[in-house]
């Protein structure tokens, strides 16, 4: 009895019938993994808008506005836009502690600053949608509106509309309206502490966003893009009101920035 082997054509056959087995099971792999990613865009888009205003209120809720002299340390909310969608910005200073820390040449440590100089701004991105930024400059210098460095907090905004509430009145014509409890409220597009010295009583933003591209290529079905707006309404708390926030782990008062000291000069250092 002999044994016979397999023949050169039912090798190949065998080799290519695998192949094809193999490259069908890669694709369904690869449609799998991207709809998985785009399942995942799908949860993280209900939780980027409310973040993303999450941490501009944190900065507005702690504008910090001690001393009241309007010119110390101003407000600024310009109106702007990028084609027919709306990109404002805004400057101030804030009594949150900086998120990005730096490092003194006389202390072997990383320290937060207790008041910085903030901002928002879009930027181009790609296509229609806009890149978000967040200036942070550290401590408190001469040009609060003005310098420190910018970073990104999301890459696919559409819109950026800020709203500001106040009065329209002047700071002397406003305390005679509150005196005679005649509140006449209204509503800007843009705000600047200096001309109208005073700041906003609350501020409406408003922001469009696109989730977020998790996929190199779009899957079946997704090309229209979804976006939601998220809108959220900051109140301040205006400045008779504001108490000046101490340091954690002291019992003592942290004392108010002077407009043009440098950080190096003056460092708040948490827990002296």
């Amino acid at each position: 009895m002999t044994r016979r082997g397999f023949t050169l054509l039912e090798v190949i056959l065998a080799t290519t019938l695998f192949a094809l087995l193999m490259s069908s099971y890669y694709a369904i792999f690869l449609n799998v993994s991207e709809l998985e990613a785009y399942a995942r865009s799908q949860r993280a888009f209900s939780a980027v808008g409310p973040a993303v205003l999450d941490l501009i209120e944190d900065d507005i809720v702690s504008l910090y506005t001690v001393p009241r002299a309007p010119n110390a340390f101003p407000f600024r909310g310009e109106d702007g836009a990028r084609g027919s969608q709306p990109a404002d910005s805004m400057n101030f200073t804030t009594m949150r502690a900086s998120i990005h820390k730096e490092e003194f040449f006389d202390r072997a440590e990383w320290i937060s600053s207790p008041v910085n100089e903030v901002g928002y701004r879009l930027a181009r991105g790609e296509g229609d949608v806009r890149r978000l930024y967040r200036r942070e400059a550290y401590y408190v210098d001469g040009t609060p509106l003005q310098g420190g460095e910018f970073f990104e907090i999301y890459d696919r905004v559409l819109a950026f509309d800020v709203t500001y509430v106040g009065y329209p009145a002047e700071e002397e014509e406003r305390k005679s309206q509150d005196t005679l409890k005649q509140h006449r409220l209204d509503t800007f597009e843009s705000w600047n502490s200096e001309e109208r010295r005073a700041m906003p009583t609350a501020l409406v933003v408003t922001l469009t966003v696109e989730p977020p591209q998790l996929t190199a290529t779009p899957v079946a079905g997704s090309e229209a893009r979804p976006q939601r707006t998220f809108v959220r309404i900051l109140h301040l708390v205006q400045a008779d009101d504001i108490l000046p926030r101490q340091q954690p782990g002291t019992n003592t008062q942290p004392p108010p920035p002077q407009p043009g000291a440098q950080p190096g000069n003056q460092p708040q250092t948490p827990g002296r």
